[in-house]
């Protein structure tokens, strides 16, 4: 697993890609923006801001026109704002979504 430290990312853009890899995880599916701004409690306008960054800095693959295309350009690789916390590894994670991605 990689870990990239970018602290020019905005908080909402990390948990977006977090989610993101969560409902690819367990669902097997990318969420609809709708379900990332419901998973992460933000705008729907927020998580379009989101992953424009994170397409930018080329983190997600995101074609244009097309529904439930989101992915990560190296599922592996987790994101965040300062160095990984060791001890982190030793608590529940963070889950973004507590039912199932529609289809």
């Amino acid at each position: 697993m990689t870990h990239v430290t970018d602290p020019e990312l905005k908080p909402a853009a990390i948990h977006v890609y977090a989610a993101l890899r969560e409902a690819l995880d367990d669902y097997d599916i990318s969420p609809s923006k709708a379900e990332l701004a419901r998973a992460c409690n933000v705008s729907v306008t927020t998580v379009m801001q989101s992953v424009a960054a994170l397409r930018r800095k080329g983190y997600i693959h995101a074609p244009k026109h097309q529904i439930r295309a989101l992915r990560p350009t190296d599922p592996e690789r987790t994101i965040s704002r300062e160095p990984p916390d060791p001890w982190a590894e030793l608590a529940e994670p963070r889950k973004y979504f507590k039912g199932v991605v529609h289809r």
